[in-house]
C-alpha cells in the first residue's frame, strides 16, 4: 500500500532543523450533526412520516354527527453506505530529510507513534473525514462515473434524492448557469422564497437555512454592499460573521463547487432552502472522525490508520424544502 504522506521537500538535508509540520487547513462547510441524526442505522432503515391534519374542526350539529379528517402515513428508506478509511505510513519515505530527526530511536525507529509526523497524519485524516462526510451527504451518487467517482459513490446524497422527487423537483426554481450578477443572485433568493411551500415558510427562521454555492453567496453579499447605506458599507469593510436573507441564515457551501466540478454537473449555481430537521442523517456513530484507530505492525514496519462507519441521508417532507438550480 502506498504511503499517505509523500516526500515533496526540496530543502537539502544538512542536520537537525525540524520543529513543526504545518497542516493545510480544511474549511468545514457545516456539521452534519445540526440535522436530524438517526442513530444505529446498520444498512437500511424505513422512515415513516405523517402528513398534517387540517380542516377537522367542524360545526356541531347533532349527536353522532359525521366524522371527517384523515392523514397519510408515508415511508421512505434511508440507506447507509459502508464507509472505510485506510492509510498507512512507512518512515523510510522521509529518510534523508529533516523529518528523520523527529523519529524514535533503536528498535522503535520504524514506529511513528508519538512523532510529529504521525500526529500530523492523524490530524489530517480527522479533517479529511470531517470534510468528506459533508460532501458525500450532499453530493453522493451511487451511479457516479468518471475520475472522481470513488469519492462520491458510497451512498446517494441529498441533491440526488431531492432532484429525483417529482414534487420537490417540480417546484424547483431555475437559476442560470455560469457567471451571475449580484442582481441575479438576489433574484434567485427572492424566487426561491416566493416558491417555497407555506409549511416551510411557517418554520421558525432559526430552524432553517439557505445553503448555496459560493457564487450565489458572494453575489448576495455584493447586493448588500451595493445598498449605499451604513449597513452596506459596514458589510463591505468589516464583513459579516453570518449573513441572513429575510431572517434565514445564508450558508455558503464551498465544497459544493469542488463536487460540481469533479462530477461534471452542469448546474453550477444551486441553493437549498430547508428546515434543518427535514434533512436526516443515518449513521452508526455520532462522531465519524472519532471512529478511527492507529496501530503499528512490526512485520511490515508501517503504521496503519483505519476508520469504519456507516453513513446515509434522506429528507422527510416535500413541504419542508425548496431547491433552485
Amino acid at each position: 500500500m502506498a504511503n499517505v504522506a509523500l516526500d515533496n521537500i526540496s530543502a537539502t538535508y544538512s542536520g537537525a532543523n525540524f520543529n513543526e509540520l504545518f497542516l493545510e487547513p480544511i474549511f468545514r462547510d457545516s456539521d452534519l450533526m445540526q440535522f436530524r441524526v438517526i442513530p444505529n442505522v446498520k444498512h437500511k432503515m424505513n422512515l415513516y412520516t405523517a402528513d398534517a391534519l387540517s380542516c377537522i374542526v367542524k360545526k356541531y350539529t347533532t349527536c353522532g354527527g359525521d366524522e371527517s379528517g384523515g392523514f397519510n402515513v408515508n415511508d421512505k428508506v434511508i440507506t447507509a453506505g459502508r464507509m472505510r478509511v485506510a492509510v498507512s505510513q512507512c518512515q523510510a519515505e522521509f529518510f534523508g530529510t529533516y523529518l528523520e530527526e523527529s523519529f524514535r530511536n533503536g528498535i522503535n525507529v520504524f514506529n511513528l507513534e508519538g512523532t510529529q509526523l504521525m500526529d500530523t497524519i492523524l490530524a489530517n485524516v480527522r479533517q479529511g473525514i470531517s470534510s468528506d462526510v459533508v460532501r458525500i451527504a450532499w453530493w453522493g451518487d451511487t451511479a457516479a462515473a468518471g475520475d472522481h467517482s470513488a469519492c462520491y459513490d458510497q451512498t446517494d446524497g441529498w441533491w440526488k434524492l431531492l432532484k429525483a422527487d417529482a414534487t420537490v423537483n417540480g417546484n424547483a426554481v431555475a437559476i442560470a448557469d455560469g457567471a451571475l450578477t449580484a442582481a441575479n443572485c438576489l433574484a434567485a433568493l427572492r424566487s426561491m422564497w416566493a416558491a417555497a411551500p407555506s409549511a416551510l415558510q411557517g418554520v421558525d427562521t432559526r430552524d432553517k437555512a439557505i445553503y448555496c454555492t459560493r457564487s450565489i453567496y458572494e453575489g448576495y453579499l455584493e447586493s448588500i454592499e451595493d445598498l449605499g447605506n451604513a449597513e452596506g458599507y459596514s458589510t463591505l469593510v468589516d464583513g459579516r460573521v453570518r449573513v441572513y436573507f429575510r431572517g434565514v441564515e445564508v450558508i455558503p457551501m464551498y465544497s459544493w463547487d469542488t463536487a460540481i466540478s469533479q462530477l461534471s454537473i452542469t448546474d453550477d449555481n444551486c441553493a437549498c432552502y430547508v428546515a434543518k430537521q427535514n434533512l436526516a442523517v443515518g449513521t452508526d456513530t455520532n462522531d465519524p472522525e472519532g471512529e478511527m484507530k492507529m496501530f503499528y505492525d512490526d512485520l511490515t514496519e508501517k503504521v496503519y490508520v483505519r476508520a469504519y462507519f456507516k453513513l446515509g441521508v434522506q429528507f422527510l417532507h416535500d413541504s419542508m424544502v425548496q431547491i433552485g438550480y
